[in-house]
């Protein structure tokens, strides 16, 4: 029988932790005898009660509390906390953002069965956002790994993703960043290193979207990813696409009030047309900029100017059909890769 670790990395998640675990534990539940679970919260000193909530609650599964060192910051920090003792106790993890709601119980049985059933060694959801947001997933991460693995990977900073005992004791990452550049350093160490990558439809997600500014997780993630443009050519991963016909299993949620996350400046006149050019000819100069050596961090900063202003303007324009949505994305990832050729 297989060792599961299901991990919740976590900071002032007080609204979500109670009943985000107590479904986690009924998806535990349909496991069956395919795997043991233990339910572990990776917790950061928190301005509110998630601690108190999480461990005043009766757990049906063994559950711990692992805790990062005082005044630590950062969710790489939890999530590091999770990587090492999935490793120590030779189990597979499955890590599950704290910020999520309505957490569907099957989801946990869907996955982890995706993933065991298929020797995947990293099993990533694909789903859909409201129209507006998860930009740094769409116009950075996504057509970035396109253009420097040549794979088909649509959600690189998923909130869940299952890494298994198999991967993780034999390439583990020891140098990730606190920070929230921690999903795609996870996700291109799988690529790197030549895991099998799996990806399954999750009809259904809400993300708690507190966090409206992410120029902070741009940066971040952007970083990371120019930090592994520095350490040399990435290994071609052209062998990982997407299954066919995904966006035909999803819908758009219902979009929220605001401008959605991540767009934080106001756009300029026009439309994206000229927005996105500029954008993808600031990224792929990024890239060989870092290749040759720039600081990554630096060249980080100075990509949010264009990032924002074309997320801006994407944003105003109508929402398109999800499946031409997702064929912009993967467009981005094309028209990037052939500025880097």
């Amino acid at each position: 029988m297989r060792h599961l670790v299901i991990g919740i990395p976590a900071r002032n998640e007080a609204a979500t932790i109670v009943a985000l675990a107590e479904a986690i534990e009924d998806g535990a539940g349909l496991l069956g005898e395919v795997a043991t679970v233990e339910l572990v919260l990776a917790y950061q000193d928190s301005d509110d009660d998630t601690l108190g909530r999480f461990l005043s609650r009766h757990s049906r599964i063994p559950q711990r509390v692992l805790r990062s060192p005082a005044g630590a910051s950062g969710k790489g920090c939890n999530v590091k906390l999770l990587v090492e003792h999935a490793v120590a106790r030779d189990a597979d993890l499955l890590l599950v953002d704290g910020d999520m709601r309505d957490y569907a119980p099957v989801d946990v049985a869907r996955f982890v069965a995706a993933g065991y059933d298929n020797r995947w060694d990293l099993v990533l959801p694909l789903w859909c956002r409201p129209w507006g947001h998860a930009n740094v997933t769409n116009y950075l991460a996504v057509p970035l790994l396109y253009a420097l693995f040549g794979a088909r990977v649509r959600q690189p900073l998923a909130g869940q993703r299952l890494l298994t005992h198999h991967w993780l004791s034999r390439h583990a990452p020891t140098l990730l960043p606190d920070d929230y550049g921690v999903d795609v350093a996870l996700t291109m160490a799988v690529l790197d290193s030549g895991g099998r990558v799996g990806q399954v439809v999750m009809p259904r997600v809400d993300h708690d979207d507190r966090q409206l500014n992410s120029r902070t997780i741009m940066v971040e993630v952007a970083r990371t990813a120019l930090q592994r443009v520095a350490a040399g050519p990435a290994r071609d991963r052209s062998d990982l696409a997407v299954p066919g016909g995904y966006a035909r299993q999803l819908t758009w949620p219902e979009e929220e009030d605001g401008e959605g996350e991540g767009v934080v400046m106001s756009a300029g006149s026009g439309g994206s047309s000229d927005a996105r050019r500029a954008w993808l000819d600031a990224l792929a100069a990024a890239v060989r900029e870092a290749a040759a050596g720039a600081n990554p961090r630096a060249l980080a900063t100075a990509l949010t100017e264009r990032f924002f202003d074309h997320a801006a303007r994407r944003r105003r324009e109508p929402r398109p059909e999800l499946a031409e949505a997702e064929a912009y994305v993967w467009d981005l990832g094309d028209q990037l890769a052939a500025l880097l050729s």
